[in-house]
This record gives structure tokens, C-alpha cells and sequence, in this order.
């Protein structure tokens, strides 16, 4: 499979039945005609229906907010060598899913609304990761092993959960496929294997991030996000006004809740609700 048939355009509605039906077909759906943060939150909770636990507003996305969280971060290296970063808007984000500092309290599902885009750049990609599993271990058992069954670090360096598990599991019924720029193979004799096959998955991601197709989110319009089987991100924006409100929601089949707001720029500490 080439890489760049794992990039997801998600298809449009307005109705949150049908957003639920494409979200369980494709990982995702665009809706438009959203108001208002007040409006998506409301849209976001009767997609997920009766399974709804917790659907937040989670990151204010602008310059002036990224600048500002940048300005908090500590610059300080882990055992590993490796410094905790934060999106900058001049540069293409690494496909991630959301939450993954916090581990099993990362969302299963994220909402993007984009109340003010940027009219040049800053276009949204998505990746279905569990295809792209699919497709990478097809032909290599030994791979497919390790994808599935080796525990790695999904921590985050500067956060207080450590998080120890294989890029991909069955949770709850449903696959959880994961990415981010922070993994690492565990400490220990097989160490040097395990970090080929991450760089391996690594790769993989890249060439779909690089080659696959993209998409603008336009004023009024969210994406909606299965956040365990899909990776996301966006390209570079310039435009100090943009603005796109990332909300987070829980539904009775994520790994964990947690029992309030979570702070992504002090993780330590405990965010205004």
C-alpha cells in the first residue's frame, strides 16, 4: 500500500447521526453550519450520544496562545536526551493524536472547529493509523509482532504519567493506534531492535504526512475525530487571528476519564475548569 492512501478527506454533514456512522466507517467526519464553540460542544455530545461521559473544550488554538505556552515550557532534557516542545504555528505539526502526554486519559474522540481559519495555509491532514498498520505488517510477521505486542515509552518528557504500551491494542472492543514524536524503545537488551522497528512506524507516518492528500477546514466547519484510530495535524498558518477551538470527549468505552480538566502546558498542575 502506498502511504499516501492512509490520508483521510473526511466526507461533509450536518447531521450527528451521520457523523456517527461515518466516524465509525472512515475515523472521521466534516460537518458544517457550527455557530459557535457553544454549538460544536453541543454537536461534539449528541454525536457521541448515550455513550457521552465528558466532551470539553480543551486548546484555544491562536498565535498569541501558542506563543504563550511556548514561553512556559521548560527546556528541560530527560534521562534520554529529549526536551518537551510545543506547536509553533511556522511549522508542519507531527501527526499525533491528541492527549498523548496523558495517557489512558487522552480522549477518544476530538472535535476541531475552526472559528476563524487562515485564508492561506494551515490546512488539516488526517491519517488512519489502523490502516496503516494494516498495510506496513501485511507482509512482515515479525513487525506485526512488534506493532501489537511490544511495550514502548509514550511519555512525554516533562509529564507526571508514564506510559508504557505498544503502538497498537485492542481496548474496549475498538483498535488504538498511536503516534507522536516522543516515542522510545523500553530500556533494556532489545533496545536497539525495538528503536529500528519505532523508526520503521515513524517513517511510515512521514511518507503518508508528506504525500497524502489535505484539506482546509473553512469558518464554521469541524472536524470530527475517532482520536484512537486517527492521526492528525496541519500545515504551517501565519495569520495571528486564526483561531480553532481542539475539543476533547470521553465516551463510556475510553480507557480512562479524567476526573477534571487537563493541563497540557503545566501537566503537574490541575486546570481551571
Amino acid at each position: 500500500m502506498d502511504p499516501r492512501f492512509a490520508a483521510v478527506v473526511p466526507d461533509r454533514t450536518q447531521n450527528p447521526d451521520q457523523a456517527r456512522t461515518l466516524l465509525a466507517a472512515r475515523g472521521a467526519a466534516l460537518v458544517s453550519g457550527v455557530a459557535d464553540t457553544e454549538a460544536a460542544i453541543a454537536f461534539a455530545a449528541a454525536l457521541i450520544g448515550e455513550h457521552c461521559v465528558r466532551v470539553v473544550p480543551q486548546i484555544d488554538v491562536t498565535k498569541a496562545n501558542q506563543d504563550a505556552a511556548n514561553a512556559k515550557i521548560e527546556s528541560v532534557a530527560d534521562e534520554r536526551g529529549r526536551k518537551r516542545v510545543y506547536n509553533r504555528p511556522d511549522e508542519t505539526l507531527v501527526a499525533h493524536n491528541d492527549g498523548f502526554g496523558f495517557g489512558d486519559y487522552a480522549p477518544d474522540h476530538i472535535f476541531l472547529f475552526s472559528e476563524r481559519p487562515c485564508p492561506v495555509g494551515g490546512d488539516s491532514f488526517l491519517i488512519d493509523a489502523l490502516e496503516l498498520v494494516r498495510a506496513v505488517t501485511a507482509d512482515d510477521d515479525e513487525f506485526a509482532h512488534f506493532v501489537w505486542n511490544v511495550p514502548i515509552e509514550h511519555t512525554e518528557p516533562g509529564f507526571p504519567i508514564r506510559n508504557v504500551n505498544p503502538i497498537a491494542r485492542m481496548v474496549g472492543g475498538r483498535a488504538q493506534v498511536r503516534c507522536q514524536p516522543f516515542l522510545a524503545p523500553v530500556a533494556g537488551p532489545n533496545e536497539k531492535r525495538d528503536g529500528a522497528y519505532i523508526d520503521q512506524w515513524l517513517q511510515a507516518v512521514e511518507d503518508a504526512r508528506l504525500h497524502g492528500a489535505r484539506f482546509h477546514l473553512e469558518a464554521g466547519e469541524m472536524a470530527c475525530v475517532d482520536n484512537y484510530r486517527m492521526l492528525h495535524g496541519r500545515a504551517p498558518y501565519v495569520d495571528p487571528d486564526r483561531r480553532l477551538i481542539s475539543i476533547w470527549g470521553w465516551s463510556t468505552n475510553a480507557v480512562a476519564v479524567p476526573e477534571h480538566l487537563l493541563n497540557i502546558v503545566e501537566p503537574g498542575e490541575r486546570a481551571a475548569s
